[in-house]
């Protein structure tokens, strides 16, 4: 009896010790399932990080893309609304400086409005002219109308006067050095005392043009129109004038240009 006790004890022990084991190696298998588990979380977690990640950086990408954009866009139209505006400035410009040199046209006397020489209040008036004389140097006035107008000493230096109606134009006194006046009717005109020196009469008409001593030193006379001999003998010319070319002056002895230089 005792040893059948002694039996039933041990296994009782041994039933409770291997119950004890199921329970260690169900213990062991739970942790080790949640470890997993808890692993795989962290790899669908850090999976899902990653990809978040990847998605803003996409996102942040196409957003400086986009603002890069933008920034080139308001940079091009702050461009063009810069060069508009230059454009603008330099037509409004260009509109006043021509109607100004229009209004400053306008104002020019004419011949037949100046008063004769020979009084007093003459004399005067002309003082006021010459010392307001006009001074436009390097103006484009090609194929203008100035005939008749007075501009004695005024200061038309490398003008452009191609192609202009210069009709009976007083020129006395005037600086035109430089100045083109090719293909210009100068027909009439007073150039008395003016200063054509390197001016471009190509082509101009001279029909009874006053070129007393007005100074033609290098001036192109190249086939200049009814120019004649009378004419350049009152004015002042030099070796360097051109007149080789000039129908009007069959040959220009040198005696005559030297004659012209010792002269004035």
């Amino acid at each position: 009896m005792y040893i059948w006790m002694i039996v039933l004890n041990i296994m009782v022990i041994v039933g409770i010790w291997m119950m004890v084991k199921i329970q260690q190696r169900t213990r062991e298998q739970m942790l080790v399932q949640l470890r997993a588990r808890d692993h795989a979380q962290e790899a669908h977690q850090q999976e899902w990080k990653a990809q978040q990640e990847k998605r803003l950086n996409q996102v942040e990408q196409r957003l400086m893309a986009q603002m890069h954009t933008l920034l080139e866009e308001v940079h091009t139209k702050e461009v063009q609304d810069s060069r508009r505006i230059d454009d603008l400035k330099r037509q409004y410009e260009a509109a006043v400086s021509q109607a100004h040199l229009e209004y400053t046209l306008a104002q020019l006397p004419r011949i037949e409005d100046m008063p004769l020489p020979a009084s007093t209040d003459a004399l005067q008036e002309g003082a006021e002219k010459k010392s307001q004389p006009l001074s436009l140097p390097g103006v484009d006035l090609s194929g203008h109308d100035l005939s008749h107008r007075y501009l004695s000493h005024a200061n038309l230096q490398n003008a452009r006067l191609a192609r202009a109606n210069l009709f009976m134009t007083d020129f006395s006194g005037a600086n035109l050095a430089g100045a083109d006046l090719s293909l210009s009717n100068l027909s009439a005109a007073n150039l008395a005392h003016a200063d054509l020196h390197d001016a471009n009469l190509e082509e101009a008409n001279l029909l009874v043009a006053d070129l007393n001593d007005a100074n033609l030193s290098g001036a192109n006379l190249h086939n200049t129109r009814n120019l004649t001999r009378e004419q350049l003998q009152t004015a002042i010319i030099d070796s360097d004038v051109q007149l080789n070319q000039n129908d009007g002056i069959v040959s220009l002895d040198t005696a005559v240009i030297s004659d012209n230089s010792s002269h004035h």
